[in-house]
Order: structure tokens, then sequence, then C-alpha cells
């Protein structure tokens, strides 16, 4: 006789002659054969049981012993199961998987097919969230309230999910997410080349602001929706800047920006995209065609000047003519004009002789008619 102890913390699998005999809790356990007869494995009760080909192996070999000791979960090829323990949720088991739990484990086991439920439920959804690693066979996305996701489930569309958070079992199918940002972007081309009606060589700089109004015509219409879009607005640009001389480009620079956006509306509307503006901010000549520019400038506006001086210098002189004209027809008036002129005289002047009296000052200094001797 020999006495087999077994901890608090353990389980004990009791074999004899390599046969499963009993299953053995906590205390001190009496053996009244051969000691060399019996072997003993055992197991942190901390795991909950036991899983894998060993207990794959119990369940098959020993089945009376596993169901009188053990909760039995199996699951079929196409389920995960959901295990809480006590109420608390302790983990997910996989697809096929076979665990043995304690007997007297609380164990409550929440069973999903993964064929038929591509999609994890909002209940399971706070379980996978306890992982610190997304577990395998799990795929998770969260959409932000700006984005559209058009879910594909074995490349079939299924539907297009709203904001939040989505999670998907991946085991058996093939789960993919193509998401769409709804708000508007702005699509820029710098430095683009081109040569105007009058064979110019310049470049511009422009700018178009676009959202995605129909998500699932973006997505498919085209293979690259965001290289077609760059491509269109290049060949608008090039179109309508391309047909002007280069006079008519510079004197039309803030209105070919609304040529080119009715032009490009009717484009992109085909591909579930709707332009709200572009915006040509540059048209920037090479250095030659610059400094020319500069001097048909600067000429034009020292034309304007000479022209300026003339028109000045012509109302200057009708201006003169006028007063001269009313000086002769008003004799009175002709007489103020020569006293304001002596007085600027004598403002000016630091002595003055005077001869002749004060007659000759008030009258023969200034003369402005001609007709005092």
């Amino acid at each position: 006789m020999f006495r087999l102890k077994v901890k608090e913390n353990e389980k004990a699998l009791l074999y004899k002659d390599e046969k499963l005999i009993d299953v053995l809790g906590v205390g001190a356990h009496k053996m009244f054969h051969l000691f060399r007869n019996y072997r003993v494995e055992r197991y942190d009760t901390k795991d909950h049981g036991i899983d894998g080909e060993k207990a794959r192996t119990l369940h098959r070999l020993y089945p009376e012993l596993v169901e009188k000791y053990f909760t039995v979960v199996d699951l079929a090829d196409q389920e995960r199961a959901y295990i809480c323990i006590d109420g608390n949720f302790t983990e997910m088991l996989s697809l096929g998987e076979l665990k043995l739990y304690w007997k007297e484990l609380d164990v409550t086991v929440e069973k999903v097919n993964v064929k038929a439920d591509h999609k994890v439920a909002k209940d399971h959804m706070k379980y996978i969230d306890m992982y610190s690693a997304t577990p395998r066979g799990i795929k998770k996305h969260i959409v932000a309230p700006t984005e559209e996701a058009y879910f594909y489930l074995d490349e079939v569309f299924v539907e297009v999910l709203g904001a939040g958070k989505h999670y998907f079992y991946t085991d058996l199918h093939d789960v993919k997410l193509q998401i769409v940002d709804t708000r508007v972007k702005a699509l820029e081309i710098t430095g683009q080349e081109l040569l105007s009606a009058d064979k110019v060589t310049l470049r511009c700089n422009v700018t178009m602001h676009y959202r995605v109004t129909d998500g699932m015509t973006y997505l498919t219409a085209v293979d690259d929706p965001y290289a077609y879009l760059y491509k269109q607005l290049q060949f608008a640009v090039r179109r309508h800047l391309g047909a002007k001389q280069i006079d008519a480009l510079l004197s039309m620079q803030h209105t070919l920006s609304d040529d080119v956006l009715a032009e490009l509306t009717k484009i992109c509307e085909s591909v579930g995209v709707k332009v709200e503006a572009v915006h040509i901010k540059d048209i920037i000549l090479p250095g030659e065609m610059r400094e020319i520019f500069n001097q048909v400038i600067e000429a034009t506006k020292r034309a304007e000047a000479h022209n300026i001086a003339r028109r000045e210098e012509t109302a200057a002189m009708r201006s003169l003519l006028n007063t001269a004209k009313l000086m002769k027809d008003n004799p009175a008036l002709a007489r103020l004009k020569e006293l304001e002129a002596l007085e600027n005289v004598v403002q000016k002047v630091g002595t003055l002789n005077v001869y002749g009296g004060l007659e000759h000052v008030m009258n023969g200094m200034i003369d402005l008619t001609g007709n005092k001797a």
C-alpha cells in the first residue's frame, strides 16, 4: 500500500498498466497494489482541463470516464465556441477543436457556425476585444463616420457597412473590405507643361476638389480611380489651355477654371465622383518669355504715362487760354490778378526801392494786359 497526494491546484490521471482507471482530485489517495504498476499524470487546474491530441485520445479510449469527470466540448469542422467559466469569458476554441473541462467547473458554451455566420455577433465582439492580439481566423475593421466600407465575401459584394466596429470569421471565407472616403479631397497637378496655340511653352499648377458620391461606381467603373481622375484633369487642362494663345490665357486666367470644371463635371459623374471646384492657381512662363512680356508691359506703361502727361499739358494750356480770354473781356479780373501777382512779388523781396511813387508801384510794376506804358 502507498499514498498518492494531489495538491489543491492539481488534478491527476491515474493509470494502471498504462490504462486510465481514475481521475484524482485534491487529497491523499491510498493504493493497494504494487507501485510499479501505476503511472500518474498531473495537470494544473488553472488550465481548466485538457485539450489537444491528449483530449482526443482520452475521449476516444475512455468515453465513460471522460463523461464522468469532464465536461466535453467537441466542435464540428465549421464551428467555433466561446467558453465562459463561472460566468467569466475564458477562451475561444478554434474550428473542430475538442477540449475536456473539469466537471466541477460551471462551463457555458456558445457555439457559432462560421460557415453560415461570417460576421461576429455584437455580443461576441467584447470577448475578442479581451485578447491582446487578434485571434487567428478573425478580421477586425473599424469604419470611420466619414467612410463607407464595401464588404465582399468570397469575391462577391454583400453590403455596405456603416460606421462602427465590424469583425469577421475568415476560417472558411475570403473576406475583403474596400474603403471609400466620402470627404472632399484635393487632387494636385504641379508643374504641368504644355504648349499654347501660338507655340509658347508654359507650366501651370492646378487643384481639383472632389468627393465620392457613388462608392460602388467609383470602385468598379475603372481600375484605378485616383489615376483616372488625375489623367482626366490633366487632359482637360491641356485641351483648354492649349487651344488659346498666350495673350488670351493671361487675360482669361481667372475664368479658365470654370471651363475646365464644366468639362470635368460630366466625365467624373460617370465614375461616381462630383467635382466641387477646379482652380488653375498659376500660369508660369519660361525665363526668356517672361523677360519679353516684362519689356512689353514696361513699354505699354511708359506709353500710357506719356499720353497722360500730354493730356495734362493740353488741359493746362486750355485752362490758361480760358483765363486769358476772361481777363481780356473783364478788366476788373485782370486788375485782381495783377494785385495778386504784386502781393507775391512783395512777399519774396527783402528790399524794394520805389521810383515814381505809390502810383508807379500799383500800376507800373505788374502789367498783365500789355496796355500800360
